[in-house]
């Protein structure tokens, strides 16, 4: 048994150790070439049971290009052969990369040597899960290709495949780094992650938003079964504090003193004279969320309001499971939950943007409403507060150097959302007259039909759904 297996003896059962022993046995390390791009091949030594660059590591690389930022502090879990350290070093960054696999580490080692980077690049055994093991709290980029496949009880890969391959059988990988990056308040890091984002329920990217980080999709491909996605993390405005006020007539006024830079919002515990849409008065109680956002009127070069305003109501909706009656109704179980406010001023060269949530459900002038304790449960308005500002991150954040979302993605979960409460066979009128929506225009217009003409709706006065 050659060294590095004999180390695995504290981390694996001998039944374990066995087998790997067997699966390596089976061949001898292998040379691949690894493009970088056009100019570019690294060719990388791949010992057995170490995970060799697939598909998945082109795409993960091709999601770290959309990310504009000058080198810095690069931090890679299961760096497997080392192809994403040597070509992230090869670009300045400095790299500490980490992997469970000793052999791996061995790899990577040598990789970086032949690439004449091993100047740049830290090579560590451990990671999530590893007793000890701690992630750095200086990295400007933490970078993971998850383990994204569901746990299979059929054992057919050697451990340390297994361990480059499978999820974690119980929480999920992505659920432990969430908890590691929490702990250490890794509010000026990004971490990009490549998951499988619809056949594994542990590889949820939700799961952080939920948790109070925006996500942003970089690159996306169907592989076989398996849909794969780079998705950016980071904590909204790097973890910039909102202004909190006990009490206030309008969160929307109050955002028009706002600094007019950075990712700036104000929320409060008391909202008087809160307004809703054309001026309608918003009720609200004491624990609901309040809140307003300021950001650059520039932004409506990118999403025009209509688009914008239920771009947010989507991803919200996303974050939260609730449904959205457009334009900027939240609903829950064909009551309404929460509602969205768009305002822009061009004297300031802002774009205000309103949010309020029911905490509790109740009854004002015979007309019910829901709260968010009958979806997501006794959580306080503080917890909901970092849920929505990630969710509008996501869309407006521009403190990270990460490209925006394409609109035609925001158009498609749109659509997608609207859909979801058409759906349960809905009433839609127009100007009196029933109606079938058939989609969402680039502007966030509603494109409907009635028997005889088509429509395009931009204005609730003459548009009615009924449950």
């Amino acid at each position: 048994m050659n060294k590095c297996l004999r180390n695995l003896g504290g981390k694996m059962g001998t039944n374990e150790i066995s087998r790997e022993v067997e699966y390596s046995s089976f061949g001898q390390s292998k040379v691949h070439d690894f493009n970088i791009n056009d100019k570019n091949v690294l060719k990388l030594i791949i010992p057995p049971t170490v995970y060799p660059p697939r598909r998945d590591t082109k795409l993960l690389l091709k999601g770290l290009e959309r990310i504009s930022m000058q080198p810095g502090y690069l931090v890679e879990i299961g760096c497997g052969s080392g192809a994403i350290s040597i070509a992230k070093a090869l670009e300045g960054w400095n790299v500490t990369a980490f992997d469970v696999n000793p052999l791996a580490v061995v790899a990577t080692k040598g990789n970086s040597e032949v690439a004449g980077v091993h100047d740049k690049v830290t090579v560590r055994e451990g990671g999530v899960g590893e007793e000890n093991w701690e992630l750095p709290t200086n990295a400007d980029l933490v970078v993971w290709n998850l383990p994204y496949l569901f746990p299979d009880l059929e054992n057919t890969l050697g451990p340390m495949e297994e361990a480059a391959l499978t999820d974690e059988r119980i929480r999920g990988w992505s659920e432990q780094l969430l908890d590691l990056a929490n702990e250490t308040s890794q509010n000026g890091t990004i971490f990009v992650l490549l998951m499988n984002s619809d056949s594994n329920p542990k590889n949820s990217p939700l799961t952080w938003v939920r948790e109070g980080w925006s996500k942003r999709s970089l690159a996306i491909e169907r592989v076989g079964e398996d849909t794969l996605e780079v998705i950016a993390f980071w904590r909204p405005g790097f973890g910039s504090e909102p202004v909190y006020l006990e009490k206030t007539n309008s969160t929307m006024d109050e955002a028009r003193n706002l600094p007019k830079f950075g990712w700036q919002r104000i929320r409060t515990g008391e909202q008087r004279s809160g307004r809703g849409r054309k001026g309608a008065f918003w009720h609200s109680n004491q624990g609901d969320m309040i809140a307003s956002w300021s950001v650059k009127l520039e932004e409506l070069n990118r999403l025009t309001p209509g688009l914008l305003q239920v771009s947010i109501g989507a991803s919200i909706c996303e974050v939260l499971g609730v449904q959205m009656k457009w334009p900027n109704d939240l609903i829950w179980q064909g009551r309404k939950c929460g509602g969205i406010l768009l305002e822009s001023s061009t004297y300031d060269g802002t774009i205000r943007i309103g949010v309020g949530l029911n905490k509790n459900g109740g009854e004002k002038e015979g007309f019910s409403y829901s709260g968010w304790t009958e979806y997501i449960g006794e959580i306080d308005s503080n917890e909901m507060f970092q849920i929505i500002d990630a969710a509008i991150g996501s869309i407006l954040d521009s403190t990270p150097p990460i490209d925006s979302t394409e609109n035609t993605l925001w158009q498609q979960k749109s659509w997608a959302q609207l859909c979801d409460i058409l759906s349960t066979g809905v009433l839609a009128k127009f100007e009196g007259m029933a109606v079938n929506i058939v989609g969402l225009s680039d502007t966030g217009s509603l494109r409907a039909y009635s028997d005889s003409s088509a429509y395009e709706i931009s204005d609730i006065d003459d548009f009615s759904i009924t449950f």
